[in-house]
């Protein structure tokens, strides 16, 4: 046998950095590759929303939750109307900004399905309930702070900062875990 043949043999034994990192992964405990892939998930989150398109997207994204968050208040009788992000009345203006926008909550949500062990089946089904259900909070939120701070201005600044961005954590973990256990029961329920 040549020396090449032999040479080229013992490259194909050895195994890929991938396939190393794959065997190294696969022995760790599921505890630590969910940890592992949703703090990836959620590190491509802030650099993504840390780029210039990024941001003129999240900008329109604004603008339609001021948009539809307006609509109700109209429909509340507030008589109110919006201008690109700001959503005004007699009474109150109010800015719809990055961080009223649900998006964090959102990718934490996705970040933990996307991470847990299941089929992309029912991974998407879960990402498309947990959006619109977050997404419609925030628009709740949007439309109570707006009533908030005509009502009861002295609430504002709690709920603003406090009240609401607990709310909206709980909801995301709360959603995570009721996925979790519909996936299970799935799981199970083919199993039988």
């Amino acid at each position: 046998m040549s020396r090449e043949k032999s040479s080229k043999r013992r490259k194909n034994d050895q195994p890929s950095l991938v396939a190393e990192w794959r065997t190294w992964f696969a022995g760790k405990s599921p505890v630590f590759r969910f940890g592992l892939k949703f703090g990836l998930l959620m590190a491509v989150l802030y650099i993504l929303l840390a780029l210039p398109w990024c941001d003129r997207m999240l900008f329109s994204y604004l603008q339609a939750n001021a948009w539809l968050t307006n609509l109700i208040l109209n429909c509340l009788g507030q008589h109110s109307h919006v201008s690109g992000v700001t959503i005004s009345s007699s009474q109150f203006a109010m800015s719809v900004q990055r961080g009223c926008d649900a998006v964090e909550p959102t990718w934490l949500f996705c970040a933990a399905v996307v991470s847990f062990p299941a089929t992309w089946r029912r991974k998407l089904m879960g990402i498309l309930m947990g959006m619109v259900v977050l997404q419609v909070l925030n628009v709740v939120r949007l439309v109570t702070l707006f009533l908030i701070h005509i009502h009861a201005p002295t609430l504002f600044d709690s709920a603003h900062l406090e009240i609401w961005p607990v709310i909206f954590i709980v909801v995301a973990i709360l959603l995570f875990v009721g996925w979790r256990g519909w996936s299970d029961k799935e799981i199970s329920g083919h199993a039988t």
